[in-house]
């Protein structure tokens, strides 16, 4: 578990060149920035879920519902948001040679008739990474469907598909956004189809490291994009979690410094994962890896 695990995040970080261009948000306003909404973060303590990373979380029924990487797509179900019991494997590894070998990165939507569906990234063993789905009329019990949904390719090596880490919001007037990794950079995509297909925007390039994307929309209309990112522009060196500010969720100037921070003598902290609590307050459910070696989920309340 715990060398399959360092696997799935090597994947996210060794990644091989420097950023691509930049978009000038020169222009955007700060107004966000400066007001400090979810700008700080305290550690809960004790651990949501030991070997696991990448979570999804959503509330069903005022039950907190998990899903995370392990071996496949993993749920866990929790009452308080603290404590989670672990259910069952939702989403199984795929046959070795085949376009899922393994699956990972979960994120989930609502659809419009109630009933759910999960888009997760699926790897090769070329380690190119696509995106496909599975369906659920509760949230609980889950069928894969057929096809890919989406796949990009990343900023690293030629022709290497890298497609990787999706999270989605619901526009205003119905389309679907997904924000996704597709290397060191993060981009973003539509669909209008309740995310069975999708068309590419454009590339998220906030002038440093942008990976693992978690967005939320705050009740002003305006748009958080949580993600982690490095000192380094090559991916090397401590992994931490940072913010931006957008009005329109396309254009995003980087809020001032760091959201959490890792402790572990490897410094990686992974996988933002943001929801609303019930008084109006937010959690952060995150991945570090451990100093054996394991990777854990964690959280973090908004102060």
């Amino acid at each position: 578990m715990k060398k399959y695990l360092f696997l799935v995040v090597t994947g996210f970080i060794l990644l091989t060149t420097g950023l691509c261009g930049c978009i000038n948000n020169s222009d955007q306003s700060n107004s966000q920035q400066e007001e400090g909404i979810l700008m700080e973060w305290t550690k809960e303590s004790g651990v949501r879920i030991d070997n696991g990373v990448s979570s999804a979380t959503v509330i069903i029924d005022d039950m907190y519902v998990m899903y995370y990487t392990a071996e496949g797509i993993q749920m866990a179900k929790s009452f308080n948001g603290l404590t989670f019991e672990k259910a069952s494997v939702v989403i199984e590894n795929g046959e070795p040679d085949s376009m899922q070998m393994m699956v990972s990165n979960s994120a989930i939507i609502e659809l419009n008739n109630g009933s759910y569906r999960v888009i997760y990234e699926g790897q090769d063993n070329n380690h190119n990474r696509r995106l496909f789905s599975a369906f659920s009329e509760d949230g609980f019990t889950w069928t894969k469907e057929e096809g890919v949904r989406f796949q990009d390719y990343g900023d690293g090596k030629p022709d290497e598909l890298f497609t990787s880490v999706p999270d989605i919001i619901r526009l205003d007037n119905g389309d679907l956004r997904m924000y996704y990794t597709r290397g060191i950079t993060s981009a973003i995509a539509l669909s209008n189809d309740e995310g069975l297909t999708w068309t590419k925007e454009r590339n998220l390039d906030l002038d440093r490291i942008a990976i693992d994307p978690d967005i939320f929309r705050l009740d002003d209309g305006t748009y958080k994009l949580f993600f982690t990112s490095f000192d380094s522009e090559f991916g090397v060196g401590p992994q931490y979690v940072m913010s931006a500010s957008s009005t329109d969720g396309i254009n995003f100037t980087v809020d001032s410094g760091k959201r959490l921070e890792p402790v572990s003598e490897y410094k990686l902290l992974l996988d933002p994962d943001i929801i609303r609590l019930s008084d109006g307050s937010y959690r952060m459910y995150y991945s570090e890896m451990q100093n054996d070696g394991s990777i854990i989920i964690l959280s973090a309340i908004s102060v």
